[in-house]
């Protein structure tokens, strides 16, 4: 089965890249070159996208026959609230639509194109909710999560999304039993990757799956 990445270089998606590339075959949405190191892997198809908007005809055919995305594209803090929703929103919209496009009856078989977006569990779906802390970020994944949900009710037949939100994600040489009691829900970084590309290879009966969820799916 062949998935497509995008966030290879960030701390998960770092992770969700090694496991893929023991499991299938991959390609990499990335705006510059991945090291030699990794792109040597005969199972790695690296695709330069310089713009996360724009899905041309060309690329279109570079990632033809994927049939899921894992997407951990974007970070918690960013320069300004603009930046933010276009790389959160924006960029996550558009590849959904642009997969999902090409997913349509016409191009492929029965089987619907899976979507797997690396959310948060702050995360909130209700944009008039008033919130305490970290209230932009929280909402924008909130919207994001809206927004893929809808895209996925509109196009049951060829596109399914799962929604992650895990808590704290941890290192995977920690020792959760060694955490203070009290510090939250966490993850580590490998189960979720693990949990992700779980996901995207078999599917899910969740559309949002939380921390305790995302620590046992792989338990």
């Amino acid at each position: 089965m062949k998935v497509i990445l995008a966030g290879s270089t960030g701390f998960i998606g770092r992770e969700v890249l090694e496991q893929c590339l023991q499991n299938s075959s991959i390609i990499a949405l990335s705006r510059r070159d991945l090291p030699s190191s990794v792109a040597s892997n005969s199972k790695l198809k690296v695709v330069i996208l310089e713009d996360f908007l724009s899905y041309p005809e060309s690329l279109l055919q570079d990632i033809k026959g994927a049939e899921a995305c894992i997407w951990a594209l974007g970070k918690a803090r960013m320069p300004d609230n603009a930046t933010a929703r276009k790389v959160s929103i924006d960029y996550t919209l558009a590849a959904a639509k642009a997969f999902g496009q090409d997913s349509a009856p016409e191009n492929r078989k029965a089987k619907k194109f899976r979507f797997v977006y690396l959310s948060g569990s702050g995360a909130e779906r209700d944009q008039t909710k008033t919130l305490w802390f970290m209230q932009d970020y929280r909402r924008i994944r909130g919207q994001v999560e809206n927004d893929l949900l809808a895209y996925a009710q509109e196009h049951q037949d060829t596109f399914e999304t799962c929604i992650m939100r895990p808590g704290m994600v941890l290192s995977k040489e920690t020792n959760i039993r060694s955490l203070i009691v009290g510090l939250g829900p966490s993850v580590r970084m490998d189960v979720l990757a693990a949990a992700m590309l779980d996901i995207a290879l078999n599917g899910s009966e969740h559309r949002i799956m939380e921390n305790a969820t995302i620590n046992q799916i792989r338990s």
